[in-house]
């Protein structure tokens, strides 16, 4: 899931309950290579922090796993993932 995005992938949401888990999770998404985007976290989520990360994946799966794997420590602790349309929670 680097810089290269498929036609078919789907944008999520992943909030966060603090700025520096936030910053942390930005850090780690940017040593991954991974394409994202932070934007302000929308008023459809309930989150502790008003920043969030935006991003594609192929699927909820890819999504959760590609999470899992670069999220660490208390930035995973305090993340919670979402569908970018609906603002559906997966986590």
């Amino acid at each position: 899931m680097g810089e290269t995005q498929v036609a078919s992938a789907q944008p999520f949401v992943l909030a966060f309950d603090s700025t520096h888990a936030a910053m942390a999770a930005q850090a780690t998404f940017k040593a991954a290579g991974a394409s994202f985007a932070l934007i302000p976290t929308p008023r459809e989520i309930s989150a502790g922090c008003g920043m969030s990360l935006k991003f594609k994946a192929e699927g909820a799966a890819e999504a959760r796993a590609f999470v899992a794997d670069t999220v660490t420590g208390d930035a995973a602790k305090c993340a919670t993932l979402y569908e970018a349309t609906g603002y559906t929670k997966l986590s």
